[in-house]
């Protein structure tokens, strides 16, 4: 608990570092700074802040549910305007929520933090001979893979970003935005650093990280949860060339996660599993952004055994409500009805079947319930604190709005899912094909055959993408992928120019410095 305290303490400071300036006085982490990189244990406290502040930033308002799923995108809101006008792409709407999704500062912390590491942390391994170099390799890969995913993250979002490879401590340089591919190139460099170095899981059985990990072992708090990996590292990888449109090089690195169903060495866990929904055994989370594979989620078990739950930042503050959550009328977002009827129209579908005579859903392990009343409710992901007993052995009540999901980037499915999609792009038909078939069979979906008789083959990946992935976060980066491919909406290909596909800048950041520039789309 302590070192969980002492996580919590650097969530809260390290946004203030690289923001805005610091009031002109003296500084009362002076002793603390001087002190802090002497030790392993600084070393560890230091690594899983960074950690820690990026799970904050992609947490913090329910960022990644809302700028995937909520956005133009199938989910839609109950009553609350500012989630309507998000919905509705009216960005520059002015409500509080809409301003603070549109400040990337939290990224930056993120940020400043894995500069500030990457840039001390030799002075602990001169310092503390505990500090051997394998684990000194394997920490600064796995920071620059948190520094990585951050900027792909924001690129998504954002576009154009400053691009700062430098702590700045107690004050921030105004800089303008740096071209996205200037950012997509120091990204690329610091993911193919990393790789390299790091394992295909914290268990000891990779010349990457060989016995304990900071004393402890797979079946604590560095298993196959929590920490970044090979395949983490990968599965960024495929994202960032397919967002930009390299589908050969997406291809490459979506098939490894794709092939390694077991280790090269044959030795440990296997490492992915099949195309099964949900818990397909391959997921890359960002309670910490590691992979985890195993049909029970340990990252879930792990995050209540160590108190790691939550009431607010997970996608059931915004989806839960009854009859999954009694003291909740309606949902604060929803699929409606015809949206679900024709996104799963194929089929008895595992993930949604409504009986065409009772209107009840057919599946008990589907994606939705409460059918019956005006609001379907989503239960795809949801992990309430009633999941686990008490220390008593008992099972608290699940009205009290306590929630230990991960926000998932990855797993097994999607990333077959995404190698279907760059099959497709690079005209590989038949491998496209069987990918994509191993999905839908695995959800009761009668096999694609062809074109001619299920139309063309990347609106149908895409659909499947849609529907399997459904309350991820993927939807809105899908929908854009899908309009670059097809190339025939000019009204989007408009909005791609005028950068009407991104966020705008918060009008706090623009005012503070006066370098950045908005998208004309946004002007």
């Amino acid at each position: 608990m302590r070192r969980l305290s002492y996580i919590m303490l650097i969530s809260l400071l390290l946004p203030l570092l690289g923001c805005k300036k610091i009031l002109d006085v003296e500084s009362t982490r002076a002793i603390g700074e001087t002190n802090m990189w002497s030790s392993l244990e600084d070393a560890r406290a230091a690594l899983f802040g960074v950690y820690a502040l990026n799970r904050a930033a992609m947490s913090d308002n329910n960022r990644h549910v809302i700028y995937g799923d909520v956005r133009l995108a199938d989910f839609e809101p109950t009553s609350r305007l500012d989630l309507k006008a998000i919905h509705n792409n009216m960005l520059n709407a002015d409500y509080k929520l809409i301003n603070d999704l549109s400040d990337w500062r939290p990224f930056y912390a993120t940020i400043n933090a894995a500069n500030l590491y990457l840039e001390r942390i030799h002075e602990v391994y001169e310092k503390d001979k505990r500090f051997v170099e394998q684990t000194y390799n394997l920490d600064r890969a796995q920071v620059k893979a948190l520094r990585a995913f951050s900027y792909f993250y924001m690129c998504r979002i954002w576009g154009d970003v400053p691009l700062i490879l430098s702590s700045h401590e107690g004050s921030f340089t105004n800089k303008p935005r740096d071209p996205q591919d200037k950012v997509f190139a120091a990204i690329e460099h610091d993911l193919l650093e990393a790789e390299p170095k790091l394992p295909y899981a914290y268990d000891g059985f990779d010349p990457e990280q060989t016995g304990a990990y900071y004393g402890q072992n797979i079946a604590t708090y560095y298993g196959y949860g929590y920490l970044v990996s090979k395949q983490a590292v990968w599965a960024m990888l495929a994202h960032m060339y397919a967002w930009r449109g390299d589908y050969a090089n997406a291809a490459i690195y979506a098939q490894k996660i794709v092939d390694k169903t077991v280790r090269p060495s044959g030795s440990g866990a296997a490492l992915a599993g099949t195309f099964r929904n949900v818990n397909d055994g391959l997921t890359v989370n960002v309670r910490y952004i590691g992979y985890m594979w195993a049909a029970n989620h340990p990252a879930v078990l792990f995050a209540v055994a160590r108190g790691e739950l939550a009431t607010s930042g997970v996608i059931e503050e915004l989806t839960a409500a009854d009859p999954i959550v009694p003291n909740r009328k309606i949902p604060a977002i929803y699929v409606p009805k015809d949206s679900l009827f024709s996104i799963y129209n194929e089929g008895a579908d595992a993930r949604f079947t409504v009986d065409s005579v009772t209107k009840i859903v057919r599946s008990a392990d589907g994606f939705f319930t409460g059918f019956d009343k005006p609001y379907p409710v989503f239960r795809k992901i949801f992990v309430p604190w009633s999941s686990f007993p008490n220390k008593q052995g008992i099972n608290v009540p699940s009205d009290l709005g306590v929630f230990a999901s991960p926000i998932v980037f990855s797993r097994f499915t999607e990333m077959g899912l995404l190698l279907a999609e760059a099959k497709a792009a690079l005209n590989d038909k038949n491998g496209a094909i069987a990918i994509l078939n191993q999905v839908r069979l695995n959800n009761s979906v009668p096999a694609y055959v062809s074109e001619r008789d299920n139309g063309p083959l990347v609106d149908a990946i895409f659909k499947e993408r849609r529907r399997e992935l459904m309350g991820e976060g993927w939807r809105w980066y899908d929908y854009v992928r899908f309009k670059k491919i097809k190339n025939n909406d000019p009204k989007f290909n408009q909005l791609i120019q005028s950068g009407g596909i991104y966020w705008p800048v918060s009008r706090t950041l623009i005012s503070q410095n006066p370098m950045l520039t908005q998208y004309p789309y946004w002007k």
